[in-house]
């Protein structure tokens, strides 16, 4: 046997072993606000200046900046309704799955 198959044999004998017992409950609901922030900015500002360039509605520049705005700020309260809505379904899925983590003693992943 060579070092190199020696080598390789050992390396393919070696399991790393990570075990989650505890996800925190502020990083999680902060993530997922920021994601409900994003969705919210997504539905509230991207989709209808979209609409209005695809439609051919804008007309001059006055009238395009008019029609954006107009329709970008009609629907501004959407982006803070996702953010708080991902911020308190993260803290309550993080909750869930502390408790369940909690209950499992963990998840481990084991990888060569």
């Amino acid at each position: 046997m060579t070092a190199y198959d020696y080598a390789i044999k050992r390396l393919n004998n070696v399991m790393k072993k990570m075990t989650i017992t505890k996800i925190h409950i502020r990083s999680a609901a902060n993530f997922l606000g920021l994601m409900g922030v994003a969705t919210g900015a997504i539905k509230g500002v991207v989709l209808p200046v979209l609409a209005l360039v695809g439609s051919g509605a804008l007309g001059d520049v006055d009238g395009g900046i008019s029609k954006i705005s107009t329709a970008v700020s009609s629907d501004l309260g959407s982006i803070a309704a996702f953010g708080i809505g991902g911020w308190v379904g993260g803290a309550a899925y993080a909750w869930i799955a502390n408790w369940v983590l909690h209950f499992t003693h963990g998840i481990s992943v084991e990888a060569k």
